[in-house]
């Protein structure tokens, strides 16, 4: 290089060489924060998705009790073994019935009153079990009593009747297999 060209060099480090370092700081500083913005979106993400089916619901209630529109109640059952709540539900809606287990050895409870056929109808799918009772058909000194337990793969048995409302019984035995 010639010494105007030297010169001329030397002027323009000296007098703008603290704007072009603190133009280069800045351009650091923005991408540091822009890297750190993004990896806090990642993890704020991947927070969400791990917490959000637990919020939200991601699996159905054990029970779901529907009012119809012609005064009958249904029960759709989804997961077996939580008779406490499913029992509370129904009493919600003013039926007079329990749920309870199925079991091997437990006594033969007393017959209650005889009660319509159509009182309580079983309707099965894959969505899960439904079970409608008309609340207003059950005399005043019955309950209806839904009994549930596993059975082979993702098949239930499912068994019931009207029994006593003073003494309702806390199982029913399994129905014997021919």
């Amino acid at each position: 290089m010639s010494k105007f060209e030297d010169n001329l060099w030397g002027d323009l480090k000296h007098e703008h060489a603290a704007e072009l370092l603190q133009s280069v700081a800045t351009q650091r500083r923005l991408r540091t924060r822009r890297w750190v913005g993004i990896a806090a979106g990642v993890v704020v993400l991947g927070a969400t998705a791990v917490v959000a089916p637990v919020y939200f619901g991601g699996t159905p209630p054990a029970y779901a009790v529907v009012d119809n529109p012609d005064g009958s109640v249904t029960l759709t059952i989804h997961e077996l073994q939580r008779f406490e709540e499913a029992t509370a539900k129904l009493r919600e809606k003013g039926v007079p019935a329990i749920v309870v287990p199925l079991r091997e050895g437990c006594p033969r409870p007393a017959p209650g009153p005889d009660e319509p056929l159509g009182l309580v109808k079983i309707e099965s799918s894959e969505e899960g079990t439904k079970i409608t009772v008309v609340p207003g058909e059950i005399s005043a000194d019955a309950t209806v009593v839904l009994a549930t337990a596993p059975a082979e793969g993702d098949r239930w048995i499912i068994a019931g009747g009207t029994y006593s409302r003073e003494k309702p019984p806390s199982c029913l035995p399994m129905p014997s297999r021919r």
